[in-house]
């Protein structure tokens, strides 16, 4: 699925590294044209999007007397998608489309890195979580998802109950929600991306740097009526991950994360494949691009 590139362009996330540099530092993205690294971007852009809109929902999970799931279904999956797929916002959409996209590429090309997160983690997918998501998609529009419903492994036959299951879903989350909707700015997040000392992850963070995705996050979550402050936070982990913590109330953003997946797509990319054959988007989902006031 082509994707349009952020308003800031690729000239200024690779203006400060020459081509030797970049070759050294970003190898998986060397050999790319410009549309296959406007592809890379986006899809970095999108898969971080998703994976934070997760960790917020596990923090709104933690924060209010929401329910906290079972072993079939992830609440954070559940509460993620439905409050995206309800928002009506094509970067939205793109998002979780470039979330299922890596499930699915992670999974075949066997690149999952090892890591030790809960099961229903960003980094952990299995056919029975993409068949959830796929399912609420499909509620949501089958017309819309239905391609990308056939490639996670949903049966047709499912579809009838997804597409009556998933008003009443949206409807109980939005009902359980609606006590704690304040005004904007109800709660306060404060954003902070770190800065990196490892070459190897400087043109993916400065990828997450430009777009200021955790500001976007921010908007989209301080009207609620939660615990406290929460920090928003991009940095080194030492690992691919992303991942809230309630006692120290803080989202965390590991900019190897943005390296896994720019490496993922870029590898399928240079390999002859192609994002799934769907219309464009018209809008990259970024802060950037939105036109907000950060």
């Amino acid at each position: 699925m082509l994707r349009r590139l952020m308003a800031i362009s690729l000239v200024t996330v690779f203006s400060s590294f020459s081509p030797a540099a970049h070759a050294q530092t970003a190898p998986a993205l060397d050999n790319l044209t410009d549309e296959q690294l406007q592809q890379t971007v986006n899809f970095v852009i999108g898969n971080a999007i998703f994976g934070l809109y997760h960790e917020a929902a596990k923090m709104l999970i933690s924060d209010l007397p929401l329910p906290t799931g079972n072993d079939v279904i992830d609440p954070a999956d559940q509460l993620a998608a439905t409050m995206m797929l309800e928002a009506n916002e094509e970067w939205l959409d793109t998002a979780i489309v470039n979330a299922t996209d890596s499930w699915y590429l992670a999974r075949s090309s066997q690149a999952l890195p090892e890591h030790n997160a809960p099961l229903y983690s960003t980094l952990v997918p299995n056919i029975g979580r993409d068949r959830q998501m796929a399912c609420l998609m499909v509620g949501k529009d089958a017309g819309g998802y239905g391609d990308l419903a056939d490639m996670m492994g949903l049966p047709k036959n499912d579809w009838k109950a997804c597409e009556t299951a998933y008003p009443k879903t949206a409807a109980e989350w939005n009902d359980r929600l609606k006590p704690f909707v304040a005004k904007a700015g109800a709660t306060k997040f404060v954003a902070r991306y770190e800065p990196v000392r490892d070459p190897f992850l400087d043109i993916y963070a400065t990828i997450v740097k430009e777009s200021k995705v955790l500001d976007l996050i921010a908007r989209s979550f301080n009207g609620y009526k939660l615990k406290g402050d929460v920090k928003l936070t991009a940095r080194t982990c030492g690992r691919p991950d992303i991942y809230w913590s309630a006692e120290k109330r803080e989202i965390t953003y590991c900019y190897e994360m943005a390296r896994f997946h720019g490496e993922l797509i870029a590898g399928h990319l240079a390999a002859g494949g192609s994002e799934k054959e769907s219309e464009p988007a018209q809008e990259i989902p970024t802060a950037v691009n939105l036109g907000q006031e950060l």
